[in-house]
């Protein structure tokens, strides 16, 4: 596509090795592009990764490859829960507030002990991400995880790799649009514009769904309805 080689061509050795270079940084790239995460993983779930279960008096815990919580470092932890195991039979699943590190410098003793904790803060070291529960659990209670679930990358050229629907296109004219510097060929315009749009695609797929709320501060609590439109409260009389 970016006319280095002629049809059934063959490319050599070194420029198969700094194709597969390229693209798989155009997958580490991706990593960390929210539009291109097909799925947000939730540990504990069906055929999913194992829940993590946090240790009476352990307040900070490591996420990565060998750490405590034993699964590949997402690029991003997008929400955390307590799974409180007092029925087991129907554990109940409790929302942990995460904050950044200036709400944790804000916790003026952290090392208070209670029941369950509610803070959780995030370092996002690497190659070990650092989660700090708040307050310090006194019970066995499991930590589920919402993630970006990492994309599949390219080891070899040889080596069959699945995504979604709508991938294989993207993958391939956005590797072209890569390498065309690479080899010191000009870009087709057409090739880029088919790699434009087929990314686009994808991440019209991936696109979170936001839901719409409006501050209460603006509503009248007789009304409980709010005209976007015009911006105004709407009377339900």
């Amino acid at each position: 596509m970016i006319n280095v080689l002629a049809s059934g061509e063959q490319p050599s050795a070194a420029e198969q090795t700094d194709a597969l270079t390229i693209l798989q940084q155009m997958i580490d790239e991706w990593q960390a592009e929210r539009l291109t995460i097909f799925t947000i993983q939730r540990t504990g779930q069906q055929g999913g990764p194992q829940t993590f279960p946090l240790v009476s008096g352990q307040q900070t815990y490591t996420l990565g490859p060998g750490g405590n919580f034993n699964i590949p470092r997402p690029a991003r932890i997008e929400r955390m829960s307590l799974e409180w195991l007092s029925n087991p039979a129907q554990p109940l699943e409790l929302p942990l507030e995460m904050v950044n590190e200036q709400r944790w410098q804000t916790v003026p003793v952290k090392a208070i002990t209670s029941t369950l904790p509610t803070v959780v803060y995030d370092d996002q070291n690497y190659p070990l991400r650092n989660l700090s529960f708040w307050c310090i659990p006194t019970v066995v209670s499991n930590v589920i995880i919402y993630y970006w679930q990492p994309l599949n990358t390219f080891t070899d050229l040889v080596t069959d790799v699945q995504f979604p629907p709508g991938y294989f296109k993207a993958l391939r004219y956005n590797l072209a649009v890569d390498l065309a510097p690479e080899f010191g060929r000009p870009l087709p315009p057409e090739v880029a514009m088919q790699a434009m749009a087929s990314k686009a695609v994808i991440e019209s797929m991936n696109l979170p769904a936001f839901e719409m709320r409006v501050d209460p501060a603006v509503i009248d609590p007789k009304l409980r309805s709010y005209n976007w439109i015009s911006d105004t409260p709407v009377s339900n009389k």
